[in-house]
């Protein structure tokens, strides 16, 4: 059994804002042994020196979409409607598993490295990011995208993923049901999404509420807001997780807090798009669960969590003009145990506490942009870098470390050929 100690750390537990100073962590397996004083009797395979800089828990993406690094930079300026039926949908027409399986890998390797260690996807031949999540030792929680174009082929493939991983009894993967919007479904395909909830026990995740063209096209096809036709198909519960919700009425939210669905805050892509901002203050206010995400590297650019949390924190103060809305902590809530909460996994993630899942990062503090170190939590908000972190744990495991990603069939010169492949297949066929 693998035996990790983590010495001379500064430790950010997130069970309060308290920094543990010149600590130490053991993992034993793949669950967090102890936090707090040196152990004399544990016998550590592995031994790091922290060299006093800060070990916190994995940030949780819990809305992206991996393979979607492939688009990166090639569908800007434009609103979601445009960037998603003019460019976005016809691009992903010329896509095979490959492709997806290549674009997810590159995804999950950008994200290993700025220290996320679990994400929440939804795609299309999601067999193939479940496939590279396992391959880099990811926590994925990952669903076939559903909607009414080809129905019955995307019920299929959703049936097909969450029949293939149901059993599998692997806790890095978690086969989910991903409708895509409201917008891209009918009744019938809602019913089937449902049914598929219904029969799997799994998580749900769905836009909602993304643009204000968007309202009103739901409006006119349902005659009803996205969350209203969302909560008459008896989609929204606990186990719902709804990306964007930037614009919202008060029957709207009083949806949301009767079925006690979790949100998750997307600021930068929704910036991008020019799709709105989330009221996450006035909503975190009335006791919603709001995680936070980056959304897909075509309308980002880039999976980066820390900038996400920036972005969050940044637009709540602007949003309702009000400085102290949204303070530092409570965006790292967002990323770390407000995610667990959504997925689930409130008792696993999240924190770094005896008995929970070994998923955690180690920050370098010892940089010019921590440096002087008055307020460490509004450092790792306002001030850190992704390129910051250091190490990435998951599930006990180091895959990230000094820079480089610790997983043996990671070839990045190889998968950066055959993306360019790609791309020039797709622009060939233009």
């Amino acid at each position: 059994m693998k035996k990790i100690w983590i010495k001379n750390a500064t430790i950010l537990t997130m069970e309060n804002e308290e920094l543990i100073y010149k600590s130490n962590l053991y993992i034993q397996g793949n669950t967090i042994y102890h936090v707090g004083d040196k152990l004399s009797d544990f016998d550590a395979n592995k031994i790091i020196d922290a060299n006093n800089n800060l070990v916190m828990p994995g940030l949780i993406n819990a809305h992206t979409h991996v393979a979607m690094t492939l688009f990166r930079n090639m569908a800007d300026d434009l609103n979601l409607e445009d960037w998603l039926f003019n460019v976005i949908f016809p691009l992903e027409d010329k896509l095979d598993r490959k492709d997806i399986y290549n674009g997810a890998k590159l995804g999950i390797a950008e994200m290993i490295a700025s220290g996320t260690t679990s994400f929440v996807d939804m795609y299309f031949f999601e067999e193939q990011t479940a496939r590279a999540a396992l391959e880099m030792k990811i926590r994925g929680f990952v669903g076939h995208g559903i909607g009414s174009n080809k129905l019955e082929s995307r019920y299929q493939r959703s049936l097909d993923l969450l029949n293939e991983f149901k059993d599998k009894n692997d806790n890095l993967i978690t086969p989910i049901v991903a409708p895509h919007a409201i917008y891209t479904n009918t009744k019938e395909s809602l019913k089937a999404t449902k049914e598929l909830k219904n029969k799997f026990q799994t998580l749900l995740t769905i836009h909602l509420n993304e643009s204000q063209n968007e309202l009103k096209s739901v409006q006119e096809k349902f005659n009803a807001s996205p969350f209203e036709v969302a909560h008459e198909a008896n989609l929204l519960d606990e186990n719902t997780i709804v990306a964007h919700a930037t614009h919202l009425n008060e029957k709207d939210i009083q949806i949301i807090k009767n079925t006690k669905v979790s949100l998750v805050h997307n600021p930068v892509s929704n910036l991008k798009l020019s799709s709105g901002i989330m009221d996450v203050q006035n909503l975190l206010n009335q006791g919603i669960n709001i995680a936070l995400g980056t959304d897909g590297a075509a309308s980002n650019n880039i999976l980066d969590m820390f900038e996400s949390m920036k972005f969050a924190s940044l637009l709540a103060k602007i949003k309702n003009y009000k400085p102290t809305d949204l303070k530092a902590f409570q965006v790292l809530q967002m990323a770390t145990t407000n995610g667990a909460k959504a997925v689930g996994m409130e008792n696993k993630l999240g924190k770094l506490k005896k008995d929970y899942l070994a998923d955690l990062i180690i920050v370098d503090i010892n940089n010019f942009n921590h440096f002087p170190q008055n307020n460490l939590i509004n450092s790792l908000v306002y001030s850190t870098s992704s390129k910051d972190v250091i190490t990435t744990i998951i599930n006990g495991e180091i895959v990230y470390d000094n820079k480089q990603i610790l997983i043996e069939s990671f070839n990045y010169p190889k998968l950066k050929e055959e993306i360019n492949q790609t791309l020039e297949r797709i622009q060939e066929s233009n």
